[in-house]
């Protein structure tokens, strides 16, 4: 034990510093009141402001070094990784997927911000249009599902265009503007990362084919009595299973 001369209590040794020139090799003062000392210290005004233009200086002068050692240290797998980690777990945060989601809408929302992208449309209305083109080809046809894992349920659709057609899901989900009610109620429910979008089975880029294949499907996913989100089936689809029964 051992008796702190600032704040006059009797401490283990263990609360007192290491320091050779001592008797006992420890500091006088417990750690305690060393980190209270440091607090007040830090605290004083001109001792911030001394300290914030230190830290300016060494910045400045150490720019590129300090640049250097941060890439080295970031690309660490391990880091990249954690990194990666901590910031999917904080945009997972509710408070933080509201103030991003009101953020992207309060930018979208400017006059300014409309404008400069119908200009940039309107200018490069057929290289879009091209390159949209181009993607699709790249896709393959398909009967995919998009599925809720929260509640487990299903919407079965049909495309020539692939994750192309998941893509125009999301975007009119996020725009709160999708065809289907049921999907769009989960969506502003639940959120985006409750949804999964994959391939049932991959056709031919014959829309009938697709179609068919699509009432097929949601047919049986009835019959086994799963839960979807697909309305109805279109007329077009009640005769072609009709005729290929």
């Amino acid at each position: 034990m051992k008796k702190c001369s600032k704040c006059g209590i009797e401490k283990p040794l263990t609360q007192f510093r290491k320091r050779k020139k001592s008797k006992d090799g420890h500091r006088p003062e417990c750690k305690s009141c060393i980190k209270q000392y440091k607090a007040e210290y830090n605290a004083r005004p001109e001792v911030k402001e001394r300290i914030k233009q230190q830290r300016a200086e060494y910045l400045a002068q150490n720019k590129e070094r300090i640049k250097q050692q941060r890439a080295e240290y970031n690309a660490r797998p391990e880091v990249k990784e954690r990194i990666k980690q901590q910031r999917a777990e904080y945009r997972t945060r509710p408070e933080i997927k509201e103030r991003i989601k009101q953020r992207k809408a309060e930018y979208h929302a400017r006059p300014e911000v409309k404008q400069r992208k119908a200009e940039w449309y309107a200018q490069n209305k057929e290289k879009i249009a091209e390159c949209y083109a181009q993607k699709a080809n790249e896709q393959p046809a398909c009967i995919y599902q998009i599925k809720n894992v929260i509640n487990n349920k299903i919407y079965i659709g049909e495309t020539k265009r692939g994750e192309l057609r998941w893509k125009e899901h999301l975007e009119r989900l996020r725009g709160n503007r999708h065809k289907n009610f049921k999907i769009q109620q989960d969506f502003n429910e639940h959120g985006e990362e409750v949804f999964e979008w994959s391939i049932i089975k991959e056709l031919p880029k014959d829309k009938d084919t697709l179609l068919l294949e699509e009432a097929r499907e949601i047919e049986r996913r009835i019959d086994r009595g799963e839960d979807l989100y697909n309305l109805i089936l279109t007329i077009e689809q009640i005769k072609m299973l009709k005729e290929n029964a």
